[in-house]
């Protein structure tokens, strides 16, 4: 999260536990309509430990967190998109990288602006965000 470049993770399969956590870090994620994820850790009786109690209610809200923390249930893409877990869904396509596709293109559209602007943009939002 503290990386000072845009960070995009693209969810082309499973990211459960630790690899939601994972994704959640980054600053924007996209994800294949197929993809499965969820913080499941209660599950095991214990609980995210890698920042997914504060970064997952501050992308999709607290009340919406709790419940799929207590729950552990997994979310397809679909769902995902419309909960605002993720920014961008796509149909997998048959090389299994759809999602990876459309996080270079968003990428090449980041390419062009400054370097120093975007640094300190996400300094910003994410120090503004922590007020």
């Amino acid at each position: 999260a503290n990386l000072p470049v845009p960070t995009i993770a693209a969810i082309d399969g499973t990211a459960l536990g630790g690899g939601l956590e994972l994704a959640l870090a980054c600053d924007i994620r996209v994800a294949a309509a197929s993809a499965k994820m969820g913080l499941v850790e209660t599950k095991l009786a214990i609980i995210p430990g890698a920042g997914g109690t504060q970064r997952l209610p501050r992308t999709i809200g607290v009340s919406l967190a709790k419940e799929l923390i207590f729950s552990a249930r997994i979310v397809d893409g679909e769902e995902a998109k419309s909960i605002g877990l993720i920014s961008h869904v796509v149909e997998q396509n048959e090389a299994g990288d759809a999602a990876y596709r459309r996080a270079l293109a968003l990428a090449k559209e980041f390419l062009p602006q400054g370097p120093v602007a975007m640094r300190v943009a996400k300094l910003a939002i994410n120090q503004g965000m922590e007020v």
